[in-house]
């Protein structure tokens, strides 16, 4: 019996589609494969293509210098970023030693002033990051790259040729700079400011006006000054403005006609913000889980404790590495790079003293490399595009603090209670704004506050308390209720406990906490499960622990006590990481990938034999 003959249908071309689709294709293809590409000739006449290419996982060395340069020219901030840090540490580029600091510098300022002008695109409302990268202590023998890069950048902005101005932020914020440098800083953002910049506008008024004035006529020129700088986008005028005029407002320092514009601004402020929703990387990193997220960001809070940096390092910290995440998926193996690269960026950016590479590479138990460090930082801004600071809860609980001040105990225990919610990734469902509330009421009722949320409150966040409890309940049941997640040693991973049981901190987190039924009592509410009165937020959460447990028969680590923890620095990457040849390669329990794979082959054996018992159609 003769088969029936397929209706003809014609075969598309690749290239017969649409321009504007192919461009959209290209632009998603690896960089390395389009010039051998058959297509070659539509990408070289588009420089569109070139400006959306991504680069992810490729950096800059003799064999695709070009193809970086090429992308750079037509704008792409990745491929500028990437050159300027390869020119910047030596890495990947092979030039001649003699030459290199002063070869390096010149190309490196070059591509860094090309990227500061892409990550923005308006001279107005540039945020330069430049200066995170050549901060001092420079090299004391022989040429320095890094001070060629200032010299040659603040050369081309004297020059008039596009100058941002790092150079100016960098002799502002840089630690151990004299008072004359200081005083040439001031003169260059005064010129910049006259060029339109807000940001050094912004930092000349900051510096001549460092507190918040009580005599009435000078506090509304300030207000006045903060508001225009708020107006024009900057992001620090606008939490300076909230904070001022909480202070002026809570100090009784406005006329009373001028409250209700002051409580508007602040209420639009709070209002402003948009859930960052952080439990969505999991759709991007499959390998991950949140006990592994949690692992890293412990670990994180260690080194920050151990280095002494700032609360709000960490939150900035933990912020770029979410960011990251929700963008490009990443190898469970790397997930300890990305995490300390990003607190070298973050204290680079927030302190006077910088963490460095060597003390991050170090920090890792030397598991990674110094190039290694170097190339993800370049991912890191690459991806972030020079942004390396976002709205977060601390900016909001400083304006709460203006409104309504705590004593040093309860403002501890505000600190620790931020401080234990990025661990969790649930929470993000909730706006920075509405997180800093809640973090704030779940404090004042810890302290047996009277009033748990006044009516001053809710005229200037414009949350009603009924708004808050349910963040409220889901902080106090992840922060204080919950079991405590282990490493693969079986030890508890409380950094951020350890951490706030310092006299500095009071020894907050040694105090005795309210339980579930106590708080519903204090809220007014009934003692319900947690589940109906939370959203629902999809995570992957305990199936994969595997993942968090080394194999010992690969690579045994020492076995370290639970009282030696608080001296450690770093955490043995194999906590990270999950060897998946091994395991069946999937985030599942090893029983439940063997289970799968013998449904799939079920699956396919019955589908053949529905294949062969299919009747044959005659043809006519």
């Amino acid at each position: 019996m003769a088969l029936m003959s397929k209706p003809w249908k014609p075969r598309l071309n690749l290239l017969e589609l649409p321009e504007d689709v192919l461009m959209c294709i290209f632009s998603y293809l690896p960089v390395t494969d389009l010039p051998t590409h058959s297509v070659r000739h539509l990408v070289e006449s588009h420089p569109s293509v070139w400006a959306n290419l991504s680069f992810q996982g490729v950096w800059p060395s003799p064999d695709t210098i070009q193809l970086f340069q090429r992308a750079s020219n037509c704008g792409n901030f990745e491929a500028s970023v990437k050159l300027a840090l390869a020119y910047l540490y030596n890495e990947g580029i092979a030039v001649a030693e003699e030459s290199r600091p002063e070869r390096n510098g010149r190309k490196a300022a070059h591509y860094f002033s090309r990227a500061e002008h892409l990550s923005c695109g308006n001279v107005g409302m540039a945020v330069p990051f430049v200066w995170i990268f050549i901060r001092p202590p420079w090299s004391m023998s022989g040429a320095c790259c890094k001070a060629v890069v200032f010299d040659s950048l603040k050369t081309e902005w004297r020059a008039g040729e596009d100058g941002w101005c790092s150079s100016a932020v960098l002799l502002r914020k840089g630690s151990g700079i004299d008072e004359e440098k200081r005083s040439e800083a001031l003169r260059l953002f005064d010129a910049s400011a006259q060029q339109g910049s807000v940001l050094s506008a912004y930092l000349t008024w900051k510096s001549r006006h460092r507190t918040v004035a009580s005599d009435p006529g000078r506090l509304l020129q300030n207000l006045r000054r903060l508001r225009e700088f708020s107006d024009s986008g900057c992001w620090d005028a606008q939490v300076s403005l909230a904070v001022a005029l909480a202070q002026a407002c809570t100090g009784g320092w406005l006329m009373d006609p001028e409250v209700p514009a002051a409580q508007h601004s602040v209420l639009r402020f709070f209002q402003s913000p948009s859930p960052t929703r952080t439990h969505r990387l999991y759709r991007v990193q499959k390998g991950m889980n949140e006990n592994m997220r949690y692992l890293l960001i412990d670990w994180l809070a260690e080194v920050v404790t151990t280095k002494e940096l700032s609360s709000a390092c960490l939150h900035t910290t933990v912020q770029c590495l979410d960011r990251y995440l929700l963008q490009r998926p990443v190898e469970r193996s790397k997930l300890q790079l990305l995490g300390i690269a990003c607190m070298v960026i973050c204290s680079r950016f927030l302190s006077q003293d910088i963490l460095t590479i060597r003390e991050g590479v170090w920090l890792t138990d030397n598991t990674y490399k110094y190039e290694d460090m170097v190339r993800m930082m370049g991912e890191i801004i690459s991806v972030l595009r020079g942004r390396i600071v976002a709205p977060m809860v601390l900016e909001y609980v400083r304006v709460l603090l203006a409104l309504e001040p705590l004593d040093a105990r309860a403002s501890c225990t505000l600190s620790y209670v931020c401080e234990l919610s990025l661990l969790f990734t649930s929470v993000t469902a909730y706006s920075p704004a509405h997180l800093a509330a809640s973090a704030f009421l779940l404090t004042r009722i810890l302290h047996r506050h009277a009033v748990l949320w006044s009516k001053k409150l809710v005229d200037f966040t414009g949350f009603l308390l009924e708004d808050l409890i349910p963040c409220t309940l889901l902080l106090h049941k992840q922060c204080f209720l919950d079991e405590v997640p282990k490493d693969h040693r079986e030890v508890a991973l409380v950094a951020v406990r350890q951490r706030f049981s310092d006299d500095r901190f009071q020894r907050v987190s040694e105090d005795k906490v309210l339980d579930y039924s106590e708080l519903c009592a204090v809220l007014g509410v009934r003692a319900e499960p947690l589940c109906l009165l939370l959203p629902s937020v999809s995570e992957r959460t305990t199936e994969s622990l595997p993942f968090l447990t080394s194999p010992p028969q690969r690579k045994p680590k020492r076995r370290r006590e639970d009282s030696e923890r608080e001296s450690l620095a770093a955490t043995p990457i194999m906590e990270l990481s999950y060897h998946a040849d091994e395991e069946g390669g999937g985030a599942e329990w090893p029983d439940a990938g063997v289970e799968r794979n013998v449904n799939v082959g079920t699956r396919r054996r019955r589908r053949r034999r529905r294949r062969r018992r299919r009747p044959v159609r005659a043809v006519r």
